[in-house]
């Protein structure tokens, strides 16, 4: 567990650590022209010699190519925030209209039905003059006229205020998905620059104390692959992996279970720190052990993480007088046997949900 952390710094993740400013005039353009330059840049670096001053400007290429596209993602955000308002604006005017047209319509309405009553279709039989009589249709059919016309406006308003309406509920929506992105971005920037900030405390920014910890982490990583594979299968939820133990680095049978953001086809890239919390996702399909559950560690930073080199635990321990481990979820599991690797021996079940489910320790 010393070296994953290392590991996981050196192999797998090229970050950026950069504090220049980027100014908030630049245009659209502008921006998505650097961070290509910086994509570029980070693709160069990757093919690069794997020496610490070159994972430091790793580091630094992806904390400048986060700050870019944080400094986009607030552009699209002021950006739609303005049309918001305009279209507010524009539909307030449009609900005035509306009502204005409509205030007109239902006083023709009223009009047309009065003058009905006072002239029938056979009027002129009774009229004392005849033009007299056809001035009043004239005026009876204008009247109709201007109603219809004045219909015909009011549908089109009532249209255009529909579809601005629609329009500025598609923005808000669009808003709201950037600023879950925004907060996302921020997040890994923070985590970016902590990296950088725990690679050199551990290194002491010392190219022979970083390439021995390479090589370290390196044939950690080559025990963690050499678990012997046994074969797959179909599983389906519930349905028994193994039984608890205690092979591998354990101090006592338990099963250690985590989740993993992992696609099947992605399984050699695996590592503890590619985690993330699997407490909703159990709650949303079922406990990967029957009877009475006991935890034993939690996810995080425990009394017991100090023993790992970035003191978090990544993963569930946990303990049952019914020592069956069952996969949580349908899924295609992978069955390793290693007692002496790290994981021990082990199963990792693929879910259609992109999700991995890891379990580890079993007899």
């Amino acid at each position: 567990m010393f070296l994953k952390k290392i590991f996981l710094l050196l192999l797998f993740i090229a970050f950026t650590f950069n504090f220049s400013i980027i100014s908030y005039a630049l245009s659209s353009e502008e921006l998505q022209e650097q961070i290509n330059q910086y994509t570029q840049k980070l693709s160069e670096l990757n093919k690069s010699k794997n020496t610490l001053s070159n994972q430091l400007k790793l580091l630094d290429s992806q904390y400048q190519l986060t700050l870019l596209k944080i400094n986009q993602t607030e552009f699209s955000i002021n950006t739609l925030e303005k049309e918001i308002s305009s279209l507010t604006v524009e539909i307030g005017k449009l609900e005035i209209q509306i009502n204005e047209l409509s205030a007109i319509y239902i006083n023709q309405i009223i009009q047309n039905y009065k003058l009905q009553k006072r002239i029938p279709a056979f009027a002129f039989l009774f009229s004392s003059s005849l033009n007299n009589y056809f001035e009043q249709y004239r005026y009876v059919s204008s009247l109709q006229t201007n109603s219809q016309n004045n219909l015909i406006n009011m549908e089109t308003v009532r249209s255009n205020y529909d579809n601005q309406k629609i329009a500025k509920q598609k923005k808000q929506d669009e808003l709201e998905s950037l600023k879950k992105i925004l907060a996302l971005q921020k997040i890994s920037l923070d985590k970016q620059k902590n990296e950088k900030n725990y690679l050199l405390e551990i290194t002491k920014n010392d190219e022979k104390k970083y390439q021995q910890m390479k090589d370290d982490a390196e044939r950690e990583l080559a025990a963690i692959l050499s678990a012997k594979f046994v074969g797959k299968r179909e599983v389906k939820k519930g349905e028994a992996l193994g039984i608890m133990g205690s092979t591998g680095f354990s101090t006592g049978p338990h099963l250690h279970f985590g989740l993993y953001e992992l696609k099947e086809s992605d399984l050699s890239s695996w590592t503890y720190q590619r985690d993330i919390d699997a407490s909703s996702y159990i709650q949303a399909n079922r406990w990967p052990m029957n009877g009475t559950i006991r935890i034993t560690q939690e996810r995080g930073v425990t009394s017991f993480s100090r023993n790992y080199s970035d003191n978090f635990h990544h993963g569930i321990d946990m303990v049952s007088d019914n020592k069956t481990i069952v996969s949580v979820n349908d899924g295609v599991a992978y069955f390793y046997k290693n007692p002496q690797s790290s994981l021990g021996n082990h199963a990792k079940v693929f879910h259609s949900d992109g999700k991995m489910t890891l379990y580890l320790h079993m007899q």
